[in-house]
This record gives structure tokens, sequence and C-alpha cells, in this order.
């Protein structure tokens, strides 16, 4: 589109697309992967009209991603995004802090998710390295609007205190989040494990683990008696607790159904299915693919399940890709599995690779190369896109 739409404009469009221009039938569109925007929730609700086999699936990569949206972290905010602008402007701030350190600053992008938590990771790693880094620049007269504030931040007991406390929380909590948002953002067949990466993200939040918060705390109470190390522990957890509540809300309600239907899709998993023992009845968990929902299809998988769990039942494969290629060695003796297989096969977990596609286009074309070919554009990201 050359303007932002509203969501019915959206709706029309993407109807103009696949019916008329693609002429895809309306049983044969499986699944649509968006962000969690309302404009695209709304215009989708109307394409399911016309094409209700569609599976529609919010970006789990961006809902973790918003996760961090909600640590209420506001000393950790105000320094990062200081710090973030410094090295963004400063080309002389980058090479004294890698001079300094050896190491090139983490930068941050927009469009990268979770890029700021792995800026706010290298700043708890090298922490001890921030104020000789300030005194330095400060005498190479680098970024003289942004380094005193940062230095007033870090020179301020109190600030200076929930500065450490608040990184720690985030650093402790985030690796989860930051860990399954970069692995559900991958090109590969992903519905295979998606289940289980956010289960464990789910289990991870229903117990933290806070050994950075930990070591902080008793690292201020160490040198400053007047501090209690299990109060500054649930300070620190204080930032952090919104963030899971959101989460857990988001994807044990909100989600709750889209989740269901990658949690049966472990039944397509060669490995998976030699401890899950389906039945007949965990069959029946299919149908919460709208294009597995028909008798005729549930029991052909029924009638296939135990030639599927006896060929399964020695698999030793180490990645996703070779689980793919055992479902293509399988397919003449479980034609109806594999043919299912095929199908759910097409669900990302992610727009991520949509998104891909656009970041090259943008990288590649600029307003001065308006009038250049089709062929050659799609060529071009094509090539890209592959690594070819």
């Amino acid at each position: 589109c050359s303007k932002s739409v509203n969501a019915n404009q959206l709706a029309q469009v993407l109807n103009q697309c696949l019916s008329v221009e693609y002429g895809v039938r309306g049983n044969s569109l499986l699944a649509a992967m968006r962000d969690g925007a309302s404009v695209n929730q709304a215009a989708l609700n109307t394409v399911s009209f016309i094409f209700p086999n569609m599976v529609n699936v919010v970006c789990f990569s961006h809902t973790l991603d918003n996760v961090g949206n909600h640590f209420e972290i506001p000393t950790l905010k105000e320094f990062g995004s200081l710090w973030i602008r410094m090295f963004r402007n400063s080309c002389k701030a980058k090479l004294l802090w890698k001079d300094l350190t050896g190491r090139a600053p983490k930068s941050y992008s927009e469009t990268r998710w979770w890029s700021r938590w792995e800026v706010y990771q290298q700043l708890m790693v090298q922490f001890g390295d921030l104020e000789r880094y300030m005194e330095e620049a400060k005498d190479a007269k680098v970024c003289p609007q942004i380094l005193p504030r940062l230095q007033e931040i870090l020179s301020d007991p109190q600030q200076h205190m929930l500065l450490k406390l608040e990184l720690a929380a985030t650093i402790d909590v985030g690796q989860h989040f930051v860990k399954a948002t970069y692995f559900l953002e991958g090109d590969g067949p992903l519905i295979f494990s998606c289940y289980e990466k956010l289960s464990a993200v789910n289990q991870a939040c229903q117990a933290p683990h806070y050994p950075n918060v930990h070591a902080i705390a008793t690292a201020i109470a160490r040198e400053d008696p007047g501090q209690n190390v299990a109060a500054l522990e649930r300070r620190a957890k204080a930032c952090v607790e919104p963030a899971i509540t959101w989460f857990q809300r988001k994807f044990n309600v909100d989600l709750y159904d889209l989740l269901m239907a990658f949690k049966a899709a472990r039944l397509f998993c060669p490995v998976s299915v030699q401890w899950l023992r389906p039945t007949d009845a965990s069959v029946e968990s299919l149908r919460a693919f709208p294009f597995l929902d028909s008798d005729a299809i549930i029991n052909g998988l029924k009638a296939e399940l135990p030639v599927y769990l006896a060929a399964a039942e020695d698999v030793n494969v180490l990645n996703e890709e070779q689980k793919v290629e055992w479902w293509h060695r399988q397919e003449e003796r479980l034609p109806r599995w594999a043919t299912a297989v095929k199908q759910v096969l097409l669900i990302q977990p992610s727009s991520a690779a949509a998104e891909r596609v656009f970041s090259i286009l943008k990288a590649s074309f600029n307003e001065q190369q308006d009038c250049a070919l089709v062929d050659y554009i799609q060529a071009s990201v094509m090539a890209q896109y592959n690594k070819r």
C-alpha cells in the first residue's frame, strides 16, 4: 500500500491480491502470519469469510518483544536511551569504548527485536568500565550534551543503586524471552518445536531465577551495611513482575486457542511423538487447524497412526530440516500424515521471514531506483534472501 489504510481498506487489498491477482481458491489459504496491530486483526477477520481454512497467527516474536515494554525500569530506560544515543551519534564514542574495553559497543536497531536488551547485557557485563570510560570521554569532549547526564546518574548513589538493580533484573528475566524470540523468527520448519520453546519460557516465568539480582544486592549490602539484601532483591523483582504477569495472561488466556494448535502440531514431530505416545483421542486435537477439521481427514490419520508410531520408534534426528527429510521418505508409507504435514509446515510462528524481505528491499533499492523493473527487483531480493 502506498499509504496507511484502515481495516476495511486492508481487507479489500488482501482480497484483491489473493482472489483476483493470484487466483487463490477459498479453501487453499491455510495461514496468515501478522504482527499484533489491531488493524491487521480486523482485516483478517473480514478475509476469513472468504478463506475459512486460514489459521490467523499472531507473530510470537513480536509478542515476546512486547514483554520488554512492561518492565518498570525508569532509571535503566533513561540511562539506556542516553547510552544508545551517544554511540549512535558519535563514531568517536564508539572508538573510545572499543579502545578501552576491546569490544565494540552493541548497536540498537528498532527493527531488530530485543537489541536493546543486548545493549543492557553489555552494560551489565562491563559495568566496571563505565566510570573510567566516562572520565576519558569527558577529557576527549565526546558527546558534551549527553555525557553529563550519564555521569549525573552514575554519581547519584540512589540512582546508581537503582540502575544496577533494574539492570540485573532485566537481564535475568529478559534472557528467556530473547532466546525464544530469536529462535522463533527463523526460517525453518519451526512448528515442530514452537510450543516447547514457549512452554519453557512460561515455566521459567512461574519460578524465575535471579542470579544477577542476588549478586548485585549482596554487593550493595556489603558496601552499605544499612541496606538489606532481601529488601533489595524484592525491589529488583518488582521491576519485572508486571512484564511476567502480562506475558502469562497473553499466552495462557489471550492466545490460548492458537497455542493449542501449536501444541497439537507436536504430533507431526517424529521425535516428540515417541514420548507423547498419541492415541486416537490425541489426533482429535488436530482439529485446531481448520484445514484438518474434517471427519474424513481425522479418521484417515487415526487409521495410519499405528504405522506412524512404529515408523518413528527409533528416529534420531538432529534438527528440524532432518525431520522434514524423514517425512519425505515416509510419504508412500504414510500418505495421509505426509499430506497433513505438508500443510502444517506452511505455518510459521512469526512474521519475521516476510519482514526480512522488506528489510532487504529497503537496503537494496532507494528513491533513485524507483524505475527498476519488477523482475530485476524480485531476482535481486530472492538471491539475497537465499544467500546466493
